[in-house]
């Protein structure tokens, strides 16, 4: 089998490192020598495209029985019907044994594309194959104790991740009082373009009143519920607005990107943490070091 292989390549130009392998070096080299030249790629690796095709011209039969006439050019002229290579490929269906982001839970059986099964969760070992054995295997997996700490939803994660992510300014008046209360906090979510319902929202125990300057661009911590489980934990800042374009206090741009002192001490290792995972936060000896 070897040897019909090498006869094979005769019909390629076969490059190794530092010189070209002709055809007929191919043919009159013994096979030992054959072989220490041709990269063994050449001689395990098996092609598995496959092309369909149809001869454009059809074949007469003969009429003389016994007597088989020559084929013609023509008749070795092919039209192609269909390049496998580049087939659509059906979706693999898959039970997911460990929640997957973006996808689903434990014991879901979902269906991707083969190459994402194999690659990305067969092989890690997040999902096995939705066989009728598996899927009787399986049945109740999502009833097990052990997958109980599992998403809510196959987004949950992804979406306290985002929402760590950002800072949201509250525009608080700066001539009446007020006190900071969740439904100030939705609006301010809510012009970042995020909806969030105010059961859903946790503010400091202790309350954040003013008019107060001191408590310009200063933060606090916003905790907030996902599926009634999952907690994103939000940087909340507070700004002085004012309806008199004169009063307005400077706008500070890309603000968000600065960190800022906390307004109680006790969260100000909490903030940091949250400031840290996100890699455009500046922080001020980053700031130093640019100088």
């Amino acid at each position: 089998m070897l040897r019909s292989l090498t006869q094979g390549l005769a019909q390629l130009h076969l490059h190794s490192t530092g010189s070209a392998v002709s055809r007929l070096a191919v043919r009159t080299l013994p096979l030992q020598e054959v072989e220490a030249v041709v990269p063994a790629l050449y001689l395990v690796q098996q092609a598995r495209t496959t092309f369909i095709l149809k001869r454009k011209n059809k074949i007469e039969l003969h009429k003389t029985p016994g007597k088989m006439r020559p084929m013609k050019a023509r008749h070795f002229v092919y039209e192609l019907v269909e390049d496998t290579n580049v087939r659509k490929k059906d979706p693999v269906k898959l039970i997911l044994t460990k929640p997957v982001e973006g996808l689903g839970s434990v014991g879901d059986v979902v269906e991707v594309k083969p190459h994402r099964a194999r690659n990305h969760l067969l092989l890690p070992g997040l999902a096995v194959y939705a066989s009728p054995e598996n899927l009787e295997k399986y049945s109740n997996l999502i009833k097990t104790s052990e997958i109980q700490d599992q998403p809510s939803s196959p987004f949950a994660m992804r979406t306290a991740e985002q929402l760590s992510t950002r800072v949201i300014s509250l525009s608080m008046n700066m001539n009446n009082p007020w006190q900071v209360e969740p439904w100030h906090v939705r609006v301010a979510f809510r012009k970042a373009g995020i909806i969030v319902p105010e059961d859903a929202l946790t503010l400091p125990s202790k309350p954040i009143t003013g008019p107060d300057l001191d408590l310009q661009e200063k933060e606090f911590l916003v905790k907030v519920k996902i599926n009634n489980k999952e907690e994103a934990k939000v940087r909340c800042r507070i700004n002085h607005y004012s309806v008199n374009p004169r009063d307005r206090i400077h706008w500070k741009a890309f603000h968000w990107e600065h960190v800022a002192e906390p307004i109680f001490a006790e969260e100000a290792e909490e903030l940091e943490a949250i400031a840290r995972k996100n890699r455009h936060t500046r922080f001020p000896e980053q700031g130093e070091e640019n100088m």
